[in-house]
């Protein structure tokens, strides 16, 4: 139940980030993906076991790693779910550039986070799918 609120939850902030990129607000638009990638994440994660809440970069950490899918993956080397590991830093990056520096973003930049969130939310899904 958890799992499909918080992967509701971050499709509400796509679908936002989605109005906010039509408006111009590309900086907005952003902010969203980063916390629907954050929603996304928890979803995949649950609930912290050692926190009341996942700190930004342990849950991209520990996302990465993919224990959480696979819990007999190696925890030395590259992380099961490597291939987002860039791409969610640069998005959390940006979201602390746009959030704290009031920094603007251009359009390129926004579908990129656009396209990047829409496919780490499908990755997701496929797995909540196939393991119900």
């Amino acid at each position: 139940m958890i799992i499909q609120s918080r992967l509701e939850a971050a499709s509400q902030f796509l679908e936002g980030a989605k109005v906010l990129r039509d408006a111009g607000d590309y900086a907005g638009v952003v902010s969203r993906c980063y916390y629907a990638a954050y929603q996304t994440m928890g979803a995949a994660l649950g609930d912290p076991t050692s926190k009341r809440r996942w700190e930004h970069i342990g849950i991209i950490q520990s996302f990465v790693r993919g224990r959480w899918d696979d819990p007999t993956y190696s925890i030395t080397g590259p992380g099961l779910y490597e291939r987002f590991r860039f791409p969610l830093r640069r998005l959390y990056d940006l979201r602390l550039r746009v959030d704290y520096h009031v920094e603007p973003m251009t359009l390129e930049i926004a579908d990129w986070a656009l396209e990047m969130t829409q496919e780490l939310i499908q990755t997701i899904g496929n797995i909540e799918r196939r393991t119900s």
